[in-house]
């Protein structure tokens, strides 16, 4: 099992190299939603993961949806940062 800083390292690493054209589409959203649901532990990250599962219900994340996931990706972030 990971440690808290090892999974915001990673979770970090994972939505650097996703956010380089300051975008989310529906390939990365998914991959993100899917690390997401491999390092839940309880409900901790069911808010996003609920958020991603109605933007991705059409197959395509528009430009609002994709503001919205880098907001919750920030709130996600912080969330591993102060648990650690």
């Amino acid at each position: 099992m990971m440690t808290k800083k090892e999974q915001y390292d990673e979770f970090w690493l994972l939505t650097k190299s996703v956010l380089q054209d300051s975008k989310i589409d529906a390939d990365e959203a998914r991959v993100i939603k899917r690390w997401l649901e491999e390092h839940r532990d309880g409900n901790s990250f069911d808010f996003i993961i609920t958020k991603l599962e109605g933007f991705l219900s059409d197959g395509y994340v528009d430009r609002f949806e994709s503001t919205n996931v880098i907001d919750a990706i920030g709130s996600v972030l912080r969330q591993l940062r102060t648990a650690e």
